[in-house]
Formats: structure tokens, C-alpha cells, sequence
């Protein structure tokens, strides 16, 4: 086949692979995609958004395999480096995964979404109950954007582990004062209260979560210690 034809059919594939990945169509934009790597095996943007299509169908090892061919001719595709952390956090390699976020890091500090890759790479740290290096990276997201709700409750969530209970405090409320409503943070308020010996206050918080989710066994469950320790 000539180059120019070549070139003009590949052109084609992948205007069709891409409809196909826009409209969530992933196992056919995979056989386009395909097609294409049978004429160039080696084509990035065909490996990665095959890699991506295999993810959104669960298929994360085929995933993998084709970011980890992308990242061995583009050490530097920082793209690859994420969907590649992403892939490995979905079957459970968080060490693996928080190191491919820290190499998206160095290789584009100045980015839009450095934040969130600070925060994934914490929550990848905390699973692992390495708390302390999560907290640094909360704090590092938290520095570039302060007003995503839930890097103030991970963080706060750390600090708890930790037995930093004001602190924890602190972070529940500045993720409230963003999102008044979040569940989550109200819990975790009361339970940084309770450790603080506020019991009232925790009785009070552990209602908020209460009115949102009434089957939430854990705030039952705290509300009652809380409830029987001010009543002493």
C-alpha cells in the first residue's frame, strides 16, 4: 500500500475508532483502533485510546498493556502515566499506581490538573495506611485548589488515623464550608468531637448524617456512645 493511501485510510480509522469512543461504542472504536496498529504497531495515539476504551469496558489488564507500550516509546506521555495509575488503583496495585501519579508530577508540575493528581496520589498512600505521606499530598493538592470538598475530608480522615483529632476537626469544617451538605465531612466531624470529649456537638453532627442517610449504622452506633458518655 502506498504511504499517501496508507496515510489516508489510517486518517479514516481513526475519525471512525474516535466516534466510536465518543458515542461509549468502546468494543467496536477497539476494532478500528486495531486496525490501525496492524499497519503501525507503534502508533501512540491508537495504543493509548485503545488502552482507554479497554478501561472504560473493565478490561484492565489489556489497558495496561497498551499504556505500558505507549510509555515505553514516550517515556514522557503524561497521559499514559495517569490512565496507567488509574488502571493499576482499579486492581488494587496502589503502591505501583501512586508511583506512575508521582511520575505525572514530575513530568508536568505546572499542570491544570496537578491538584488531582496530589490527591490521587494521597489516596493511593492512604489505602496503603502510609498517612503521613497522604497528608503531604493532600496538603500539596490543597495548595494549588482549596475548594474541592473531598481533599479537606481525606485529609481529615489521615489526621483521625493519625490521632490529630483537632486538626481532623479543622478539615471537616473547611470541607462543610464548601459543601454544607457533605454527608461525610458531618461525620467525621463527630467523630474528631467525640475523641475530643464534645459529646454534645458529636450528637449533633452524627444527626446531620442521620437526616441524610438513616440507615447509616455507624452514626447510630457513635450517636448512642456519644449519647451515653454526656449523660454520665
Amino acid at each position: 500500500m502506498k504511504s499517501s493511501a496508507k496515510r489516508k485510510i489510517q486518517e479514516k480509522w481513526k475519525t471512525e475508532a474516535l466516534t466510536l469512543l465518543n458515542l461509549k461504542k468502546y468494543s467496536e472504536a477497539i476494532e478500528y483502533f486495531d486496525r490501525i496498529l496492524k499497519l503501525e504497531p507503534a502508533n501512540a495515539d491508537a495504543l493509548f485510546n485503545k488502552g482507554r476504551a479497554s478501561h472504560n469496558l473493565d478490561k484492565l489488564n489489556d489497558a495496561l498493556e497498551c499504556y505500558n507500550k505507549v510509555l515505553q516509546s514516550n517515556p514522557g506521555h503524561t497521559k499514559a502515566w495517569r490512565w496507567k495509575a488509574f488502571a493499576l488503583r482499579g486492581i488494587e496495585r496502589y503502591d505501583e499506581a501512586a508511583q506512575c501519579f508521582q511520575k505525572e508530577i514530575e513530568l508536568e508540575p505546572g499542570s491544570d490538573y496537578t491538584w488531582f493528581i496530589w490527591y490521587n496520589r494521597g489516596q493511593m498512600l492512604h489505602i496503603q495506611d502510609r498517612f503521613d505521606e497522604a497528608v503531604k499530598c493532600y496538603d500539596a493538592a490543597l495548595q494549588l485548589y482549596q475548594e474541592h470538598a473531598d481533599t479537606w475530608y481525606c485529609k481529615a480522615l489521615a489526621l483521625y488515623s493519625l490521632g490529630k483529632y483537632d486538626e481532623t476537626l479543622k478539615c471537616c469544617e473547611a470541607a462543610l464550608d464548601i459543601e454544607p451538605d457533605y454527608f461525610y465531612a458531618w461525620y467525621g466531624k463527630g467523630l474528631a468531637l467525640q475523641r475530643l470529649n464534645k459529646y454534645e456537638e458529636a450528637i449533633r453532627c452524627y444527626d446531620r448524617v442521620i437526616e441524610n442517610d438513616s440507615l447509616h449504622i455507624d452514626a447510630w452506633l457513635n450517636r448512642q456512645d456519644a449519647r451515653l458518655c454526656f449523660t454520665k
